[in-house]
């Protein structure tokens, strides 16, 4: 137990020196521009809409460009610069990062605590992948990042809509019946062959009414129905092979596992820097950060 804390306060103490030599650029405004990327009108206009936004609602948006990751996860980067910033009001954590690093082609959304609410980690996928991205892929820069920044101003004003860009839905209820109705009609099945004496056949249904519910679970968690009937077949095969005999008295006692997955996988972390650093007359107001929004790139 105690050579398995001192590796935990270890590991902790190795990551929090690797945290501390990353080399963030100077928050010289609303429009931090290390790749140059953008020119003066463009940055101006900018640089307006995010300070009338900020001057109504208070939410701080900052965008940064980089020339480069220098070898760090666009991710990790993102919520250190964060909380290092400190964008966004204290007492709100209000903050939002958009920040793009040219070398890699990557973009994240970074969220502060405060707006996790209305600026999801899904809406914030959205955004990159359909607002974003399109403009990024034909070098139209300035415009990608300025429909991104509308597109995070509306989403935090709580009137963001997926369906205002056309975004494709599934609509997988028709998996969910289909395999709702392999789980009650197995039962059936199975008494069918129970009375032929089938003790194959017996296991099959009984099998795949294990399948049905994990085929009907996924399809919610998701949503997507390749991948239901991908996990209906593994999980009925298991049960097929690993089980000799199949009782619906012992369901209660039987288990499986499932991963669950999304647009975003959050890490938990820890760590953070006490103080944001500006010039020119910008400052962040004290907001925090936790690792909500996306990723994605171009």
């Amino acid at each position: 137990m105690k050579k398995f804390l001192i590796l935990i306060l270890t590991t902790l103490f190795v990551q929090n020196i690797l945290f501390a030599q990353i080399e963030f650029p100077q928050l010289t405004g609303r429009i931090v521009d290390e790749a140059n990327i953008l020119s003066v009108d463009k940055k101006e206009a900018l640089i307006n809409i995010l300070e009338d936004n900020e001057n109504q609602t208070s939410n701080q948006i900052v965008v940064v460009i980089l020339k480069s990751l220098k070898g760090y996860d666009i991710a990790d980067y993102g919520y250190q610069l964060g909380r290092y910033w400190k964008i966004g009001q204290k007492e709100k954590n209000n903050g939002v990062l958009l920040i793009i690093s040219m070398a890699e082609k990557k973009l994240r959304i970074e969220v502060g605590y405060g707006l996790e609410g209305v600026l999801t980690d899904k809406i914030s996928h959205e955004i990159i992948e359909y607002i974003i991205k399109p403009e990024f892929k034909k070098a139209h820069f300035y415009k990608g990042i300025h429909k991104g920044i509308n597109s995070i101003i509306e989403a935090t004003k709580g009137e963001y809509k997926a369906e205002n860009y056309n975004i494709p839905t599934k609509d997988n209820t028709n998996w969910f019946f289909l395999y709702f109705a392999i789980i009650f009609i197995s039962p059936i099945l199975a008494t069918f062959s129970k009375a032929l004496k089938s003790q194959k056949l017996l296991k099959i249904f009984r099998s795949s009414m294990l399948g049905g519910f994990a085929g009907a679970f996924s399809v919610v968690l998701f949503n997507s129905f390749i991948l239901s009937i991908i996990i209906f077949l593994i999980i009925s095969i298991i049960i097929f092979i690993t089980t000799r005999k199949v009782s619906f008295d012992n369901y209660s006692n039987s288990s499986y596992s499932s991963n669950s997955g999304g647009f975003y996988t959050g890490s938990s972390r820890s760590g953070g820097f006490g103080g944001g650093f500006s010039s020119g007359g910008f400052s962040g107001g004290g907001g925090s950060f936790g690792g909500g929004g996306a990723s994605g790139g171009w």
